[in-house]
């Protein structure tokens, strides 16, 4: 099942937040043999923007709470920037668990982030959840 995320800007923060449309439990990975793949992609108001590049000191994606290595791969950016991926390999017991994760984008040269001031479950405060 793929498990695509779609990324606008709530514009109802001050300042304004990348916001992950997790509805439908999208962000829910069931377990398998193979590895999935889960892709963020900007809409809406952020679809003209980019992911902030990976190598950047802030980069456009990186994890709060850290998975155990080996479950994810690094994330990719599409060439365009607007897209990007891992690789989940949810095929055990040992491999469950819920990780929140942080995104920035740039849209029009402003650089939003995902919320982070605390670990509430709101939108833009995204998680990864293996189940």
């Amino acid at each position: 099942m793929p498990n695509n995320l779609n990324v606008t800007l709530d514009k109802s923060k001050t300042p304004w937040a990348v916001d992950i449309d997790q509805n439908g439990n999208d962000n829910q990975v069931s377990q398998g043999p193979n590895a999935q793949n889960i892709t963020w992609q900007l809409t809406g108001d952020a679809a003209s923007g980019s992911f902030v590049p990976l190598s950047d000191p802030s980069p456009g994606f990186e994890w709060i709470t850290a998975p155990t290595t080996g479950i994810f791969s690094d994330p990719s950016r599409s060439p365009n920037g607007n897209q990007m991926t891992i690789s989940d390999t949810n095929n055990s017991a040992s491999t469950a668990g819920s990780w929140t994760y942080r995104m920035r984008i740039n849209v029009g040269g402003t650089v939003y982030t995902t919320n982070t001031l605390s670990l509430a479950a709101t939108s833009t405060n995204p998680v990864i959840v293996n189940r």
